[in-house]
């Protein structure tokens, strides 16, 4: 018997209203890394990166449109770190690695 796959063919709206994705590239990075934000709000967005040892290291506020021509991390020595994503109620952790 052929194999029928599964689709969804109809997406909540409630999915598409509350789209809240972070990706930090590149990971690893040398210099320094940048963020895509793939979000539906238009408030800005908070930043607060921290080291392994849960010290603060940096926080930046940044308009949602010009988040991805930010760079961060540029003066940071090699190791990996926290960094904590906020807009509004929507929180998001990505771990980066600076070689």
């Amino acid at each position: 018997r052929p194999i029928t796959p599964i689709t969804r063919t109809t997406v909540g709206t409630d999915m598409l209203m509350g789209e809240f994705k972070a990706v930090a590239y590149p990971n690893p990075f040398n210099n320094s890394f940048a963020l895509d934000l793939k979000t539906n709000n238009t408030t800005p967005v908070s930043l607060a990166i921290y080291d392994m040892t849960g010290r603060l290291l940096e926080t930046r506020e940044i308009k949602v449109d010009g988040l991805s021509s930010q760079t961060i991390g540029e003066g940071y020595p090699s190791g990996v770190y926290n960094v904590l994503v906020n807009q509004g109620e929507n929180t998001q952790t990505i771990r980066v690695v600076k070689q």
